[in-house]
């Protein structure tokens, strides 16, 4: 039984007036008519709507959609001590942009970042939530560093206050916990740093499984050497990271992987018994009863309309290979 998941992001705004509630609590916070916490309010009720899109679709696990996250690297690296938040760059090669972390002293861990938001979406999910984090190498490359000079010592900081994030979702129970590292697909060179801090991780994860997601690109250069990091799964992006299903199809793997087979940066709709017929190929070197079908990447660069269709994609998909949810 093949399994499905997603990345991480999902659209926070729809089409629709009941898909606008966030929008409009921004609005009114910006305009002085609304507080901090009915922004907090708004993004919960959005957060429950994702969730609950994500279940009805049939996703088996699924993630809160970090309704919250301004963006993946500042509403992480901004709450730990030695960091402030700067100016707007461009998230990689897609239309979005990040606040980049400035270091300006060593990074530390100072209270949790993530487990309240991680605690509230399992508690209004019929699914498990995966919990999610950005890398420490990715968190180290895009941030302006004024305080290290050097990327490793800076990313091995960062990931020992990750591992602080990872020990608190263990203890609260997650059973899915993903660390992203998109970089990989533009700095391949990283793999050993990226080996480093992720064990840093994976010895505070406990009895969780544990997956590196890996994105915008294709990782087919080290794919081989993808697979001995220690994570339990390893996610691939098969759309924009096509070069990769020549080594995927060529080596296989013993470990479990996150097949993003699911464009999630084209609106344009895939045809499941396709993306089935491809998965399907895999079956004599890939174990897929352990593995899963998902995006590309995170949701959000497509309309929210969008995203649901491909959702349903996703999941048809994984029921024409032999599975379900």
């Amino acid at each position: 039984m093949v399994r499905t998941t997603v990345v991480g992001s999902y659209p926070r705004i729809g089409d629709s007036h009941g898909e606008q509630v966030l929008r409009r609590a921004i609005a009114r916070f910006d305009q002085g008519r609304a507080t901090e916490a009915d922004v907090r309010d708004a993004e919960r009720e959005v957060t429950r709507a994702v969730l609950r899109e994500q279940a009805d679709a049939g996703v088996g696990v699924v993630t809160d959609g970090q309704v919250a996250w301004y963006d993946s690297q500042s509403h992480i690296a901004g709450r730990l001590d030695g960091v402030e938040v700067g100016g707007l760059l461009r998230y990689f090669d897609t239309n979005t942009y990040y606040r980049q972390p400035t270091v300006t002293g060593p990074v530390r861990w100072k209270a949790p970042v993530l487990l309240e938001e991680w605690q509230y979406a399992q508690d209004a999910s019929r699914a498990p939530v995966k919990a999610v984090l950005t890398g420490p190498v990715t968190l180290a490359r895009l941030a302006l560093d004024r305080h290290y000079g050097k990327l490793r010592a800076l990313a091995v900081d960062f990931a020992q206050a990750l591992a602080e994030e990872v020990a608190g979702f263990r203890s609260a129970g997650a059973r899915h916990i993903q660390v992203d590292e998109p970089v990989l697909t533009r700095h391949p060179e990283d793999l050993s740093l990226v080996a480093e801090t992720l064990d840093a991780l994976a010895i505070r994860k406990g009895p969780a499984e544990l997956t590196l997601a890996t994105y915008f690109g294709d990782v087919a250069g080290i794919y081989r050497n993808l697979l001995e990091l220690p994570a339990d799964v390893v996610g691939l992006d098969l759309a924009q990271g096509a070069k990769t299903w020549g080594p995927l199809s060529k080596h296989g793997s013993e470990k479990p992987l996150a097949l993003g087979i699911v464009d999630a940066r084209n609106t344009r709709l895939e045809d499941p018994k396709a993306l089935a017929a491809r998965v399907s190929a895999l079956r004599d070197s890939v174990d897929l009863e352990r593995s899963y079908l998902s995006p590309s990447n995170g949701l959000e660069f497509l309309p929210r309309d969008t995203a649901r269709r491909k959702l349903s994609v996703l999941v048809a998909a994984a029921r024409a290979v032999g599975g379900g949810p």
